[in-house]
């Protein structure tokens, strides 16, 4: 049987769209100062939050239709069940961005940004999903507020 929710976004598409979000984040996290420059450019700095960032946006939308296209499908049809376990995948689903994330970092030697736990980061993410979603529910399209997409 085939997943009708099977997700058909062409591949172009999709890194387009990723590159225009990560950039409108990065550029807001480098205007509010939430990670202080130490002793790098705002250049070398506006590239490490970007990076880090569309690790998080690209990574995580793969993680995301993992979810829909294969892993929804194979569950029993219980909305009660799917809420509690998409809660508990992006959890998870934070746990390999987490430390991709710490990876790029460490690739840009910049030693003034301390990541913290990936558990504070799980739980960072699961807000991040949900305001993700909240803004696809606020734009008609199908979201985790209504039916778990």
């Amino acid at each position: 049987m085939q997943n009708p929710e099977k997700n058909t976004e062409p591949f172009l598409q999709t890194v387009i769209r990723t590159i225009l979000t990560t950039t409108i984040i990065a550029v807001i996290i480098i205007l509010v100062h939430v990670i202080p420059p130490g002793d790098k450019s705002k250049i070398t700095l506006f590239e490490m939050i970007w990076s880090m960032v569309f690790c998080i946006v690209f990574g995580g939308h793969w993680l995301e239709l993992l979810f829909i296209d294969h892993l929804k499908f194979a569950l029993p049809k219980n909305i009660l069940l799917w809420y509690g376990i998409r809660i508990g995948y992006w959890f998870l689903c934070a746990i390999p961005l987490f430390f991709l994330m710490n990876l790029v970092k460490n690739l840009f030697g910049y030693q003034a940004v301390h990541l913290g736990r990936w558990q504070v980061f799980g739980v960072l993410y699961i807000g991040i999903q949900l305001v993700m979603h909240a803004i696809m529910q606020a734009r008609f399209k199908k979201s985790f507020y209504n039916g778990v997409y």
